[in-house]
């Protein structure tokens, strides 16, 4: 008989739906696992969607998804072979960086940003969905799209990424694979055409909304189409290890089944054997559909319109060996070791004379290249002190051979006022062919076959962390020999402006470049006060032009509001001292060096923003007042790019788990 309150007979169990989302990155040759945060964190959210950054390293120009390059050097990353991805970083994820997920629940993150109106504003969505089946097997999909208008004219945006993957972690046999295609359009207007619009508008003879102001481009677009695939898998060898569980409080267990249900088996790998394969498939095209006269300095290819395009097909395979580290008390680090073979083939427009023809007869010129490699790893990553890892690779065969990289990372985990601190060592020497676009490129108004040198590079970095204060200290030196980069040298037309004509330049002298960083966080009750300086010289500001002091800071309230909404309000400032930033090529759609005949400085302004973040549940928004101080001045990323205007930002992310 329901005793009276009993109410289990007439009402449903409320169900617990797991939140427990776990995400990693791989490294592309062994498939070690890097944990990482899955993207839910409310700090700087505002930020997540701004083309510079989240603290503002990166110069760009201004619009939502444009070219941009760092102006922190040892934030740099070797260019690709297909070195036109580089400057979208932003968008495309490259595979170091690509997030696998396990998760207990179906799990979904729909995010929207969006500012600005119709005619200048820009709009962001990503949708990422992923689902376990059984607890090893993982798949998922990723939508992203970006779409910006611009609030300067002859810029806009539009970008597609359509990806899936899925992964399995195992006992014995672990698998990653994921699938990504991008689209990317965007539009060129070679910068406006008078940078005094921004600096002394009251001496024009009109003033310009940003929109309205003279571009030396239109009807010009670089259009970018790319497929990458990539599966790594491995499979261990081990055995099974029984270990005695004293958690089992004997009283529970029959004495008859006490011995068999107190032991427990682990799987201990010993080995793995690996194998990774990597495919993409690019394709760039600059079309211009009316020439702009005055704006190049050379042309090659007859016409009145330009339909530049260049395919790059790459294909890697590679087999390696492990053993295992912690398999026995003396295996304290396991090795790797590696062999590979890559293949490359690119497309360009080439020119022939024919005896019957007055004029030159253009085709489609392949090039094809192979490489054959080895390397090895030595690491270790079990253990609270120490943790560490030495990577070595050599090219011995093709296009390459001659290359090589040797690499290391150690961290020591030490006791500090009642805390834990780390000191880590960064350090690597390589020899790099710079890419094949160094050595040939043909195009309508940029085109060159030549010899380069390969690239010797040094770096050394020590890196102090400390929790109990906030504080990340690290400095770095860095060695380039044959530093390789595209200057601009266009000359001067009959108005006073300047042509752009894009070469390849080599620094046969060393170029040294020393780095230093702090981040110091302050938090007194409600107040928080972050702070980051980077110091920067470079003892060669032509070739490799830095800004000596970047900085970022962030001063905000953090609270709750009705003990449930996470608040944070506040207003951050990016700054860098004046340097001659490096310029930006359409044609190629990389950055230059500056043209010495009309050298520009860009700098020595703050870009302050007004903030609110907020965070309820399973979603966070924020509305952020950007560029508040804009005012008469030089607010430019890169010559004859101006920062974006003033305008009210809005984004909301939102997480499903069922």
């Amino acid at each position: 008989m329901m005793q009276k309150g009993d109410t289990t007979s007439t009402k449903k169990s409320k169900k617990i739906v797991p939140n427990d989302v776990r995400a990693w990155t791989v490294d592309e040759v062994y498939g070690n696992i890097t944990p990482t945060y899955v993207d839910t964190l409310t700090h700087l959210f505002m930020n997540d969607n701004l083309t510079e950054g989240r603290t503002g390293h990166y110069n760009s120009l201004a619009n939502l998804g444009t070219p941009r390059l760092s102006r922190i050097y040892t934030e740099r990353a070797d260019l690709p072979l297909f070195i036109f991805t580089s400057p979208y970083d932003q968008f495309f994820v490259t595979t170091d960086r690509f997030r696998f997920y396990n998760t207990k629940s179906p799990y979904m993150n729909i995010t929207y940003n969006c500012c600005g109106s119709k005619q200048t504003g820009d709009d962001h969505v990503k949708c990422i969905y992923t689902n376990n089946a059984g607890k090893d097997f993982n798949f998922g999909g990723i939508f992203d799209y970006i779409y910006g208008q611009g609030f300067y004219d002859s810029q806009s945006t539009s970008f597609m990424n359509a990806t899936a993957w899925a992964d399995y972690i195992g006992e014995r046999y672990n698998f990653h694979f994921y699938y990504q295609h991008n689209f990317m359009k965007q539009a060129e207007n070679g910068g406006i055409k008078d940078e005094r619009d921004i600096t002394h508008p009251e001496e024009q003879a009109r003033t310009y909304a940003s929109n309205d102001i003279p571009v030396f481009l239109s009807k010009t677009w670089n259009r970018q189409e790319h497929d990458v695939a990539f599966f790594n898998h491995h499979y261990n060898l081990g055995f099974y290890r029984r270990e005695y569980n004293d958690s089992i409080p004997a009283d529970s267990v029959h004495p008859a089944r006490l011995d068999s249900t107190k032991y427990t088996s682990t799987f201990v790998p010993v080995s793995k054997v690996f194998h990774t394969f990597k495919l993409e498939k690019m394709r760039r095209n600059y079309r211009a559909y009316e020439e702009t006269e005055g704006y190049h300095t050379n042309t090659y290819l007859p016409g009145d319109s330009t339909e530049d395009v260049t395919k790059h097909f790459y294909m890697k395979n590679l087999v390696g060996v492990s053993l295992c580290e912690g398999f026995n008390k003396w295996a304290a680090f396991g090795i790797n070791a590696y062999v590979g073979h890559e293949m490359m083939q690119y497309q360009l427009i080439d020119t022939m004379q024919v005896a019957s023809s007055t004029s030159a007869l253009t085709y489609n010129r392949k090039y094809k290249e192979h490489n054959l490699f080895f390397g090895g790893q030595m690491i270790r990553e079990q253990g609270t002190m120490f943790h560490y890892n030495v990577d070595a690779m050599y090219y011995f065969s093709g296009a390459d051979a001659g290359d090589f990289e040797v690499s290391g990372h150690g961290e020591m985990n030490f006791p500090f006022m009642k805390d834990t601190a780390q000191l880590a060592v960064n350090a690597f020497v390589k020899r790099i062919t710079p890419s094949f676009y160094f050595s040939h490129y043909h195009s309508k108004h940029a085109w060159w076959d030549q010899d380069v040198e390969a690239e010797i590079r040094q770096h050394l970095e020590g890196v102090v962390s400390n929790p109990s204060t906030n504080t990340v200290l690290s400095v770095s030196l860095d060695n380039i020999k044959n530093y390789t980069y595209f200057e601009n040298n266009g000359t001067a037309n009959e108005d006073g402006s300047y042509s752009n004509n894009v070469v390849v330049r080599q620094c046969g002298s060393n170029i040294q470049v020393l780095t230093a960083k702090l981040e110091q966080n302050f938090k007194f009750g409600i107040l928080h006060f972050d702070n980051e300086i980077i110091y920067q010289t470079t003892s060669d500001k032509r070739a490799l032009p830095l800004p000596a002091l970047s900085t970022y800071n962030n001063l905000y309230l953090q609270f709750k509001i009705a003990k449930v909404l996470r608040t944070q309000v506040g207003a951050d400032m990016k700054y860098f001292t004046e340097y001659y930033a490096p310029d930006y090529s359409p044609v190629i759609g990389m950055f230059t060096v500056q043209n010495s005949q009309k050298y520009v400085n860009i700098g020595n302004y703050p870009l302050v923003s007004l903030y609110a973040n907020f965070a309820l549940k399973r979603s966070r928004f924020y509305l952020q007042y950007y560029h508040a101080n804009q005012s008469t001045g030089r607010y430019f990323w890169a010559p004859g790019y101006p920062m974006n205007p003033t305008t009210l930002r809005f984004g909301i992310s939102w997480n499903f788990y069922d």
